[in-house]
């Protein structure tokens, strides 16, 4: 369409050619395969134009609102997720410390029975090595779950690892605040405390 805007000649009434002139043709625009001739003075067009400007500026208000709306739920769709996941994970965690926890009384019931093992003569020798070979494979289950000892033995009481239950005289001084014997091993989970190891410390006395 060819839109075609012109002004009017101000004797149009005595012109019988009903004609315009070329310098009187303002705006030619192709709108479709029509032809329509709209007639205006400059004025109107031009209140029309401002018109349409201030159409547009409200549009783009508006989409830069629609805009930031979305953008800020999208934000608050990921915070969400974020504090979900970290919900979940901090659950699975304590879920799985309370079983580990339970599982090492389990632990200390095998290291009883492997103290006292050598001293029963009177046990098949293919028992103790049955036995020996569950509390293996116990121990390997548990470390493939993150869980840890702590060492004890010949190593510096640090009361972040260890608990004291009480002191053994040592014969000497390099021996003092040395862990002599550990009473019930300590363990780690994923490099956290959660038991420490009850021990005896070295006591020096002169």
């Amino acid at each position: 369409m060819v839109l075609l805007i012109a002004k009017k000649q101000s004797s149009i009434e005595n012109n019988k050619n009903n004609s315009f002139s070329e310098a009187e043709i303002k705006i030619i625009l192709i709108m479709n395969e029509e032809d329509i001739i709209i007639e205006e003075d400059e004025g109107g067009l031009q209140d029309k134009i401002k018109k349409l400007q201030e159409k547009l500026k409200g549009c783009n208000k508006e989409k830069e609102e629609y805009l930031a709306g979305w953008q800020r739920a999208k934000a608050d769709f990921i915070n969400a997720r974020k504090e979900e996941e970290e919900t979940r994970k901090e659950f699975l965690e304590h879920c799985e410390a309370s079983l580990i926890y339970e599982l090492l009384e389990v632990a200390d019931s095998f290291d009883v029975v492997l103290k006292n093992l050598e001293k029963a003569d009177n046990l098949d020798k293919n028992w103790k090595t049955g036995i020996k070979n569950i509390h293996s494979q116990f121990i390997k289950v548990l470390m493939g779950k993150g869980v840890g000892m702590i060492d004890c033995l010949g190593k510096k009481f640090d009361p972040k690892l260890h608990e004291s239950i009480g002191e053994e005289k040592v014969d000497t001084e390099e021996k003092e605040g040395i862990i002599i014997n550990d009473i019930q091993k300590g363990y780690k989970l994923h490099n956290k405390i959660i038991r420490s190891a009850k021990v005896k410390i070295g006591k020096y006395i002169k």
